[in-house]
């Protein structure tokens, strides 16, 4: 007798790589490994550092060989991703650490390492940035590896041994693990822990896989071999889909393929408008690795590089080399195109663990961006001296973040200044053409847009910082989303005066958040004379279709009646039925630009 019909469950998730995938679930739990702590006799404590120091080169050459295969099969820069796993193995505050607590505490290896990896994944899964929460899944990847070795154990289930088509659900599913799946039998990832800037969501994107990821199934009865839908664009996960359901997706996948098809055609086209204007469309990044992102989906340049993601994963400072290292490889890799850096953006809820970075009352509003250098001038002249290294070989830019009035910029350029001086009187080479631009996020920047166009080359105008400080309201609080509101009047009417501004003073002026990436903001944008929209590579080639189907006339007459509307309804509704019609034949905009994706 046949048992009650599974019910149909639909979960909202975090969309980590676009398309969409109908099969039977795999459930995949990886076994959880029991570290007992053991006591060693001290006469045993050379031997376990040396077992200890077997297993991490074990590990290491795992590794690389798992490196050297994804290499192979799916590319290079793809490969990469495992260089930040070998370094883990290398990393001398956490080796170090661990055989203090061998050689002090006796206690055995596989507990000590567990025991260190644990206390640094409590530490950055408490922070409210994101980025660490989903770097922690790579961290628990290679102290698994190592765990297993020290232990003898293997895994007991084969990853390899799939024998059909499947989306497979796990809880954290790592980069190693899903490299060893069969591409062929891997339809769609469903993953509980992660975002979308993690590891393994970037292999799903690489690999062509949707993915889903944050999203949990906890509480929910799930048999293998029950049919789910994985919605990587949107980030959802239907379990026990209705046949309505299916046949809904069935389209919607042959339509997303026809139209990744006609995307891909754009890649070598210029963005200009249809009566002429050259808009240029760039990507924001947050790790060198992403311009090859830039690089696949035709951007046109690297409008905002966030260096800071270089010192949130550490404990110390990266030296002048390693930032030198990492902003020449962008520079190199994108050259002739421009590489936007700006300088670190620390505070808010990006903490620097060797600034021992304290939570604040109000965060956002704090000790943050260009305070924070200012306060640490040895630090921002390394950081300033690696960029102008750089610039040697390359079309780099400089941008500083969050000024707010004209001493932080003339005591920026100062230490730049500086810092040439330095390198002159050293011989070492640079760029002596380097532009300078400032972000203009606050409304005191707004304000003085007029005095501090005479101090730079560029505007870039940050508009989640810039919505949220003129609206009065924390981007971050749940409780009042709502009023972050993108088209209210008020923030309209501030971009315009800066775009003028900029056209006055004869400098280009770019928009880099979250705005560049909505094509209904985007037609504003463009209207009001903007030079540049930057965002994630993910929209650069939706974007670039935009811009080639529209006139700048047409743009400039929207962007005239916006600016006359007077509440934020209004310009919705105004821009909603103006262009969903066409956007929608377009196939542009199809999920809001903050929940899409970025390849890398």
């Amino acid at each position: 007798m046949a048992g009650p019909k599974p019910k149909r469950v639909l979960l909202q998730g975090v969309p980590a790589s676009p398309g969409f995938a109908i099969g039977p679930a795999y459930l995949l739990h990886p076994e959880e490994r029991v570290v007992k702590k053991r006591i060693i006799p001290p006469e045993k404590v050379d031997q376990e550092v040396a077992r200890l120091k077997r297993a991490l080169d074990k590990a290491y050459k795992e590794i690389q060989g798992i490196k050297t295969r994804i290499s192979g099969d799916v590319g290079e820069y793809e490969a990469r991703i495992f260089d930040s796993h070998m370094m883990m193995l290398q990393d001398s505050e956490i080796v170090d650490t661990v055989i203090k607590d061998i050689r002090d505490n006796l206690h055995n290896a596989e507990y000590a390492y567990s025991a260190r990896v644990n206390s640094l994944a409590e530490r950055f899964e408490s922070m409210s940035g994101g980025f660490l929460k989903d770097h922690m899944s790579d961290l628990r990847d290679v102290a698994t590896r190592v765990i297993d070795i020290l232990m003898l154990s293997e895994n007991s289930q084969s990853y390899l041994d799939v024998p059909e088509p499947v989306i497979v659900m796990s809880r954290n599913l790592t980069p190693s693990v899903l490299s060893q799946f069969n591409r062929k039998n891997t339809l769609g990832l469903t993953i509980e822990v992660g975002g979308k800037t993690s590891h393994v969501a970037i292999l799903a994107r690489s690999l062509e896989i949707p993915a889903v990821s944050g999203v949990s199934w906890s509480g929910i009865e799930i048999e293998p071999g029950q049919t789910v839908i994985v919605d990587g664009t949107a980030g959802q996960v239907i379990i026990n889909p209705s046949l309505r359901d299916i046949k809904e997706y069935e389209i919607k996948k042959a339509a997303f393929f026809a139209n990744e098809r006609e995307l891909s055609t754009l890649r070598d086209l210029e963005p200009v408008t249809t009566d002429g204007k050259y808009i240029e469309i760039s990507a924001n990044i947050e790790l060198p690795i992403e311009v090859e992102s830039v690089l696949q989906y035709g951007g046109d340049s690297v409008g905002l590089y966030r260096s800071e993601f270089l010192f949130l994963t550490r404990e110390d400072m990266p030296s002048e080399e390693e930032q030198y290292q990492a902003y020449k490889y962008m520079g190199e890799r994108m050259s002739p195109r421009a590489v936007t850096i700006r300088t670190m953006d620390a505070g808010g809820d990006k903490l620097v663990p060797a600034l021992r970075m304290a939570g604040e009352l109000n965060p956002y509003m704090g000790w943050r961006s260009i305070r924070v250098c200012l306060d640490n001038r040895e630090i921002f002249k390394t950081q300033l001296r690696a960029i102008l290294r750089a610039t040697a070989f390359s079309n780099i830019r400089v941008m500083f973040p969050m000024i707010s009035n004209l001493w932080e910029i003339r005591e920026s350029r100062k230490l730049l200044d500086e810092v040439r001086k330095e390198l002159d009187q050293a011989g070492i080479a640079y760029n002596p053409q380097l532009e300078v631009g400032c972000m203009v996020e606050v409304p005191s920047a707004v304000v003085m847009a007029d005095e501090l166009a005479r101090e730079v080359d560029f505007f870039s105008i940050g508009t989640n910082d810039l919505i949220q400080f003129t609206l009065a309201v924390d981007r971050a609080n749940e409780r009042i989303a709502e009023l972050f509101e993108p088209n209210s009047p008020a923030v309209w009417r501030q971009i315009k005066s800066v775009i003028e501004t900029a056209r006055r003073h004869g400098i280009q002026v770019c928009v880099c958040g979250e705005m560049a990436g909505d094509p209904l903001a985007a037609i504003v944008l463009i209207g009001m004379g903007l030079d540049e929209l930057s965002m994630g590579p993910g929209a650069l080639l939706e974007m670039k279709k935009l811009v080639r189907s529209i006139s700048f006339e047409e743009a400039r007459l929207c962007a005239e009646h916006v600016t006359r509307l007077t509440t934020a309804d209004e310009i919705s509704a105004f821009l909603r039925e103006r262009y969903a019609t066409k956007l929608e034949d377009l196939g542009v905009g199809r999920f809001p630009a903050s929940k899409r994706p970025a390849p890398f």
